[in-house]
């Protein structure tokens, strides 16, 4: 395998690929595993960090881009679902894109499942097969670059590709580098195919290859994870915090800017200069005034809310909530801008607010569905990469 400019060419037994959107490769016994933590930074993971692992590993954002005459392309995987304690998280389809068109969609099958304790610190993998073929059929004539994009709620082992003609690793697209760290908002394993994960839309949009770094349950500023965006080439970078530390009850008042200043500050050991959004969470209804640890109530039907849970007294002893978030990360904004920073705040009320509630409820109270992704990721093209956005589209790869 090499690396040039954007991505990893990868040779397979019967052809060759160009990985996108991953910060690492594990070489399995017969293929490659792509995930988004490198690889040298997991023995600093927790000890139980098995729940950290396995969203590293899940393929959210991550794509295979070959150029090729075939119809049909069939991709030879090994699938891993990802159960913790009783839920089964979704996200399990291979989507095949040509010039900006969905073309064809294929179901993953569950080769493997890993079930994790909820606590983290155990897992137990169960096979189901040794392997599964994904047939993504019919695609367009003639020669084309195709992009399959890998379900964002998995972990996929890529083992061969083959097709009805010869299929060869696609040449780097030449756009710039968006690099993105969110929580499970970012990751998107909720939206029913990973072209509607909200940094994938709005990449297409903004015409950017973006590297997803949204880990469900931990955007929790780890320095291996500023250190890992410090290490990689980047146009633009985004940071949407705030949720999974309230939810954690992780951090208070006292240590959330701080903390977000060295998070910040590791990053631009490496990236000085590039422009850097800092993004607040969206609206969390019945949830956003009321502080940590988070829980979830489960229904008759099924259906789950997902709320925090702790005592509003607490916010005078200093216990951070999600408004309170939001005032914070603006402050840091003002703080570096003003110490000229090329840095912007976007409010994540202005993705996902008040006035959407009515008409995009979250399912669980906390998470969106498919068409609330999508117009997140609309929004958040207008408002940061638009004509009149914090950083035009025209504009990125001539401000560093």
């Amino acid at each position: 395998m090499t690396t040039s400019d954007h991505g990893t060419v990868v040779s397979l037994p019967t052809g060759s690929v160009r990985v996108e959107g991953h910060l690492d490769l594990i070489a399995t016994a017969d293929g490659v595993r792509p995930v988004r933590i490198p690889v040298r930074h997991w023995t600093h993971f927790p000890p139980a960090g098995e729940v950290l692992r396995a969203m590293a590993s899940n393929a959210s954002g991550v794509r295979l881009r070959v150029e090729t005459e075939a119809t049909r392309l069939t991709l030879r995987v090994r699938c891993t679902r990802i159960r913790i304690g009783e839920a089964v998280r979704p996200g399990d389809a291979f989507v095949a894109r040509v010039d900006g068109v969905d073309v064809a969609v294929a179901t993953a099958p569950d080769t493997q499942t890993l079930a994790i304790s909820p606590a983290g610190d155990e897992a137990t993998l169960v096979t189901h097969a040794e392997e599964s073929l994904i047939e993504l059929a019919p695609l367009p004539a003639g020669r084309k670059v195709v992009t399959v994009f890998l379900p964002q709620g998995m972990t996929v082992d890529l083992l061969d590709i083959v097709g009805d003609a010869a299929v060869t690793a696609a040449p780097p697209s030449g756009r710039p580098v968006w690099v993105h760290h969110g929580s499970s908002i970012s990751h998107g394993a909720e939206a029913e195919l990973p072209t509607s994960v909200w940094p994938v839309v709005a990449s297409e949009l903004a015409e950017l290859d973006v590297v997803n770094l949204g880990f469900g349950g931990h955007c929790m500023l780890d320095p291996f994870v500023a250190d890992a965006i410090a290490a990689t080439p980047a146009d633009l970078i985004s940071l949407k915090v705030g949720v999974n530390i309230v939810g954690a009850r992780a951090m208070d008042q006292r240590t959330f800017v701080p903390a977000l200043h060295g998070f910040i500050d590791r990053i631009r050991s490496g990236h000085p200069d590039t422009p850097l959004v800092l993004c607040s969470s969206i609206l969390w209804p019945g949830s956003d005034d009321t502080p940590g640890p988070s829980d979830v109530e489960f229904f008759d039907d099924g259906g789950i809310r997902c709320f925090t849970a702790g005592d509003p007294a607490d916010i005078g002893k200093g216990a951070l909530t999600l408004a309170e978030s939001r005032r914070h990360i603006e402050h840091v904004v003002e703080v570096r801008r003003t110490a000229g920073e090329n840095i912007s705040y976007l409010d994540g009320l202005a993705l996902y607010g008040p006035g959407d509630v009515e008409r995009h409820p979250l399912p669980d109270s906390l998470h969106p569905d498919t068409a609330l992704y999508e117009e997140i990721g609309r929004r958040f093209a207008q408002r940061v990469f638009g004509d009149e956005g914090l950083y035009p589209r025209t504009a990125i790869g001539r401000m560093v």
